[in-house]
């Protein structure tokens, strides 16, 4: 009697636990469908300022991550570019931007820092274009802080408050991580692009070469 009722237990115990085994795998595969992928980008142990600024989708097919300085003239001949590519690729195509001012560049951590502060008011990525369309009135300056000011009120930006932020911890910060998570990767130069955690290698067509690794990582195939 005390065998069948051992037998009894031990079958309702394995009964009971492929219940909660099925009940815990369903419940992590709801949660793995309910969470979005986010951005794909390059491993590294250094994460970049967080959140990233990205256009479009976050979580698009396509992550291109650009590693940029605002005073280099090969990263203003690429934007006009990208902009194409986000304007033809829509949804599909997520743009990242990080921060790698080069030392030899006067002016380019300055421009970083009114990028930053711009974001902290909800327009980093229209002083990012406005850097870059703007570009040879305040590499040629003196002192560029008085045009990103004028930049920072043709946005409609509160520049008292601009001009706190541009020196201030968090706008700080978020460019060292950025410059951390380049040197993480062994950037030296710009621009540097990051397709899908890949790195693309820029041709003389830019735009044409993007574009044919981006359709690549739309395939799902490697280049």
């Amino acid at each position: 009697m005390a065998t069948k009722k051992r037998k009894s237990y031990l079958a309702f115990t394995i009964i009971a636990l492929v219940l909660i085994t099925a009940v815990v795998a369903g419940v992590f595969l709801f949660q793995a469908r309910r969470t979005p992928p986010g951005p794909q980008v390059a491993s590294t142990s250094k994460p970049g300022a967080q959140p990233p600024h990205v256009r479009g989708d976050p979580d698009a097919p396509v992550t291109l991550e650009e590693f940029g300085d605002f005073e280099c003239l090969p990263c203003f001949l690429l934007w006009p570019a990208l902009r194409n590519l986000e304007h033809d690729f829509g949804q599909k195509l997520a743009v990242i931007f990080r921060h790698n001012p080069l030392p030899q560049h006067h002016f380019a951590v300055s421009a970083a820092l009114a990028s930053e502060a711009a974001g902290l008011q909800g327009r980093f990525w229209e002083m990012h274009d406005m850097l870059y369309l703007q570009r040879s009135a305040w590499v040629r300056a003196a002192d560029p802080r008085g045009e990103f000011d004028a930049f920072a009120q043709q946005l409609g930006l509160d520049v008292v408050r601009f001009d706190k932020d541009m020196g201030g911890e968090e706008v700080a910060t978020r460019l060292a991580a950025d410059r951390e998570r380049a040197g993480a990767l062994g950037l030296d130069r710009t621009p540097a692009v990051f397709i899908n955690g890949r790195r693309a290698e820029l041709q003389s067509d830019v735009e044409k070469g993007l574009r044919e690794d981006i359709e690549a990582a739309l395939r799902g195939k490697d280049r």
